[in-house]
């Protein structure tokens, strides 16, 4: 199996509220559609979800009643957007259908408490693609938390073990410095720990209520010990993600465990 993540920063414009990238999500599901194995999919909310849950406070959990109606406005909007990602992959031809976060996963503190491999597994096994999201879910100790897609990508990486999970992104890779700000900035061909922690900190842009990206790398090298390739490619440049799941040489930076 095959785990892919669609960044919502590439299948959405993350700086206008609920804006799909219809076209771009067209690209890669036809680039999906040529893997020879099976997949299962993860797609971020990008647009659909950041926005409205940084304005209101969601990834805070719990703190008045007023939130609640936030908490089921971006629930409709983030499944919008994956009915949208399910129409665009069905018709590349890929067999999909939605396993939301919450349906596998009991919540405790913005991290997966218990999964359940089940939902997903018996898709998978029908010869079917899951393809999960992420969510605002119920948690245990929050009240409500947000569920990234790269946290669903770890729990199926751990279940899984897929033979490579491939992440897409709007840029090449991880860079030395932030390549939307410094021109030079230089790509990681290869990322371990020891490279991760020379890495110089910066203050997170933008809406992303889901970590900074120190956290996700961190969640990346994470999943890189569950599977035999993990990699970030550039989702807007056709053709790499085709590439990366035939295993053929990309631009991108791979994610190797010590």
């Amino acid at each position: 199996m095959k785990l892919v993540k669609l960044g919502g920063s590439v299948i959405t414009d993350k700086s206008k509220l609920k804006t799909f990238r219809r076209r771009e999500c067209d690209r890669l599901a036809g680039e999906l559609s040529s893997a020879d194995d099976s997949l299962a999919i993860v797609h971020g909310a990008g647009s659909f979800g950041h926005i409205e849950a940084k304005k209101h406070s969601l990834h805070e959990g719990f703190k008045e009643d007023a939130q609640l109606k936030y908490v089921a406005k971006v629930q409709r909007d983030v499944r919008e957007l994956n009915l949208m990602v399910l129409e665009s992959l069905i018709d590349c031809g890929i067999r999909a259908v939605s396993v939301p976060p919450a349906s596998a996963g009991v919540f405790w503190d913005g991290e997966i408490q218990s999964f359940d491999r089940e939902p997903f597994e018996s898709v998978l096994k029908l010869g079917l693609a899951p393809v999960s999201f992420g969510d605002v879910v119920p948690d245990e100790s929050m009240g409500f938390s947000i569920c990234s897609g790269d946290l669903i990508m770890e729990a199926l990486a751990k279940e899984f073990r897929p033979t490579a999970a491939v992440f897409c992104a709007d840029v090449d890779g991880v860079f030395d410095a932030d390549p939307k700000r410094v021109k030079k900035a230089k790509l990681i061909r290869m990322l371990d720990q020891e490279t991760f922690r020379s890495l110089r900190r910066t203050q997170p842009t933008g809406s992303d209520v889901t970590g900074s990206i120190y956290g996700k790398l961190e969640r990346m090298l994470a999943i890189s010990r569950h599977c035999e390739k993990c990699m970030i490619v550039n989702g807007n440049v056709p053709g790499r993600l085709a590439k990366a799941l035939k295993g053929e040489e990309v631009v991108s930076t791979v994610v190797v465990p010590e």
